[in-house]
Formats: structure tokens, sequence, C-alpha cells
């Protein structure tokens, strides 16, 4: 989920309470749009749809509130479903200008139940997927994705996830995903939102809202504070003192509720008790840069990549830094985690460093996104699959080596001289 805010209180909130509430907030706000009564609801007649409503709640983003460690350069929009194995939800849309896009489903407790994501949606017939070939100028881009809540059959229909058995659980939430989108001023990627219908396994329509979206509660709102606070992915931000070591160690947080599934990510806590700055370095991993018009279909490493400061609680994003916005040189990136006021002169991607802020606490987490990395790319946080695994053995040279440094040290010879200093200490 893409949320943050900051807050001087902490109120736990479950997973399952958290996905209740996000469900039951989108259900308001859709109900509240429109006059007709709950039961004629979008209700499809033989004349048409009936006062339909938006299909989406949202569009969340880093505006407030944190719920499930946000990226800056994510958008999420929500949708409850009632899960039912006579049921299917179906999604017609058209893909989106932009790096990446997926539909999740997931269940009371936050646990995904099933994903899709760009590359695996075939078109419709007639259109073409440009996120797997140059579609000819003109060609329609439209799609279509099912959702059943039944076991995986042998044989699955094309372009379906299949969610599983319904649970106890009265709800789930559907969640609509985008990064990077190629018009910043465009969350959706320069097309409409994606129409939801509720159909019968036969696929009869019974409920179809509007192609839109609509905001729930005011993200500066006491209810998104109250179950933003303690809801974010266990494994991923749980910060103690403790958990600060001297070098920081980097390791793959599992088990993350709300995740993405095409994410895996890498997690280290620094505290300043240890030197002004923690300074990271490592071999860039490569990426199709969307912005600048590479085709995401283009051979690279990684599918996106990013570093995101958060704060020891987990209750703010502190800064993000993706892929496309972060100084690489020579195939390489440096970053300079630090107060504003302990900054170096010379950490600039004028110098070939990337910034990033430590945020108010004297101590935080850094998060490291790696998306869908390529099947020949073998250094990938993905490939990190036990929490045993030594990860910069399998990382090489792409495990950001981390170090404390003075400030001074670094303005006097940036990342190398850090190591030395580190290394003549030791």
């Amino acid at each position: 989920m893409n949320l943050s805010t900051s807050h001087t209180r902490r109120c736990a909130a479950s997973p399952r309470l958290l996905v209740a509430f996000l469900t039951a907030a989108v259900a308001l706000c859709l109900l509240a749009l429109t006059s007709s009564p709950p039961s004629a609801r979008a209700t499809v007649t033989r004349a048409g749809i009936e006062s339909p409503v938006c299909s989406w709640a949202g569009e969340t983003d880093q505006r407030d509130v944190n719920i499930g460690a946000p990226d800056d350069d994510e958008r999420d929009w929500l949708s409850p479903l009632t899960p039912s194995s006579s049921n299917e939800v179906v999604i017609s849309g058209e893909y989106p200008s932009a790096r990446y896009f997926s539909f999740h489903v997931y269940n009371d407790e936050g646990e995904a139940l099933g994903s899709i994501y760009d590359q695996e949606i075939a078109p419709d017939p007639g259109s073409a997927n440009p996120y797997v070939a140059k579609p000819r100028k003109g060609t329609a881009r439209s799609y279509h994705v099912t959702i059943r809540f039944e076991p995986t059959p042998a044989d699955p229909a094309p372009n379906t996830f299949y969610a599983g058995e319904p649970s106890a659980s009265p709800v789930a939430l559907l969640v609509y995903r985008v990064y990077v989108p190629t018009d910043s001023e465009s969350p959706t990627g320069g097309v409409p939102y994606p129409r939801v219908t509720v159909a019968t396994s036969e696929g009869t329509p019974l409920v179809e809202d509007a192609s839109c979206s609509i905001t729930p509660p005011s993200f500066g709102s006491e209810v998104w504070q109250t179950f933003a606070e303690g809801s974010l992915p266990d494994g991923l931000i749980n910060y103690t003192p403790s958990d600060a070591t001297n070098p920081p160690q980097w390791s793959r947080a599992f088990g993350s509720r709300l995740g993405n599934q095409q994410n895996a990510y890498l997690t280290t806590d620094i505290s300043s008790s240890y030197g002004e700055l923690a300074v990271f370095h490592a071999k860039a991993p490569t990426f199709p840069n969307t912005v600048a018009g590479v085709p995401v279909y283009d051979n690279r490493q990684l599918r996106y990549w990013s570093f995101c400061t958060y704060d020891p609680e987990g209750e703010a994003l502190v800064g993000c830094e993706p892929d496309y916005e972060s100084a690489i040189r020579g195939g390489q990136y440096t970053f300079v985690v630090s107060n504003a006021a302990d900054r170096p002169a010379n950490a600039t991607a004028a110098n070939g460093v990337t910034w990033l802020p430590l945020g108010a606490q004297p101590a935080a987490q850094i998060v490291f996104r790696n998306m869908l990395p390529a099947a020949n790319f073998p250094y990938a946080a993905e490939d990190i699959t036990s929490s045993t695994q030594n990860v910069q053995q399998t990382m090489r040279p792409y495990y950001p080596q981390t170090v404390y440094c003075s400030k001074a040290t670094f303005e006097a010879g940036g990342w190398n001289a850090c190591k030395k200093a580190v290394a003549k200490e030791g």
C-alpha cells in the first residue's frame, strides 16, 4: 500500500481490523455517491446500469498515512470484495503508460490471495499489450482480468487468477497498483480507471461500477491515523534500538502483509549513534527508464528498484529515491543517509551521490525494493530465499555495502574515504 504519516502516539491495528476498516470505509464512500438505496446499487437491468458508483476508492498515496510501507512512485486504488464461489469479479481496462501495474487480492489478515501483473495480462482481440512488445500505432490496448474465489484448476482460464475457496472472512480487498506513470500528472498512466464488475460464474453481470475513483475519508482524519499506526508489514518495519548494528547488515524481509507479490525487500536499521552518516555503495541494477522512453520489455536486470527511509517506529515515510532519479556513475550508486544539517556538501547528483533524509529521529530503517528480476539476473533480493542465507554472497557486487562515516571524511573523499576509514579503524 502507499500511504504515510507521522504521529506521536501508537495504536496497534491488526491486519484483520485494518482490512475490515478499509473495506468499510471504501463501501461507505461508494454508497455515498449515489442516491439509490444500497439494494439497488449499480444493479444491471435490461435497460442498462442504474446509478453506477465508482469502482475504486483512492488514490492512496504518501500524503498523510502509512499503510503497508509506501513508495513515492507507487499509486494504489482499493475496492472491497465479498468472496463468493458462485460469483466472479471481472476487471476491464486499458494498459496504462507506466513502468508497472497489477491487481492483488488480500484477505482480512492482509495476506495476498493472488495477483496478476501487466505482462501476464493478454490483450483483448484486436488490442495489443505494450508491456510485451511495441504495438502498432493506433492499436487498441484494452484487456479483461477475471478473479475467481476457487482453487486454481489444472487448466486455468486465460487472464484469470484464482484466490482460493472463500474463507470465513466476509470481506477481501482488491488493490490496483501503478508504478511510475510516464506522465507524472496522470497517476493512472493516461488511461481511464479500470471498471469492476461482479458477475455470476457463468458471466452474467450482477453489479457493475463506474470507471472512476473517489477519495475515502480525508487522509488527515483521525480514522486514517488510528488504523495507520502499527499497521505495517510484519518483518518489514519493526525497529527497536538494538536492531541497528555497526556496520549495518542487510537482510530480506519475509511475510509482509498487504505486500506486493512482484516485489522483494531488503532492509537494514541504522542509528546516528554510530556516525553522522550512513553511506552505502554498490553496482546499480539496470532498469527500463520508462520516463525517458525506454520500453518495459527492454532487456534490463530489474523492472524497478528504489531506496526509502522510514522512522524507527515505521509510522512515517521519510524519503524515497527511485532508480531513475538516483545518481549512477560508472554503473554504480552511492547513497548518503543523514540529517539535513549533516548532509555533506558533495552529497549531490553532480558528484554521483544520492542523499536520503534520516528524519527527525536519530534512527531509521532503510528499505531496498527489487521488482521483477530478469531470469538471467541472479543477484536480486528475490534470490534470498531463506533468513539464514548469506545476503552479501548471493547479491555479490549488487549488495549495498554500508558503513558509518563522518561528514568531514565524506567531504574529503566520498565513499572511498569512508570505506578506508572504517578499514583503518577495524
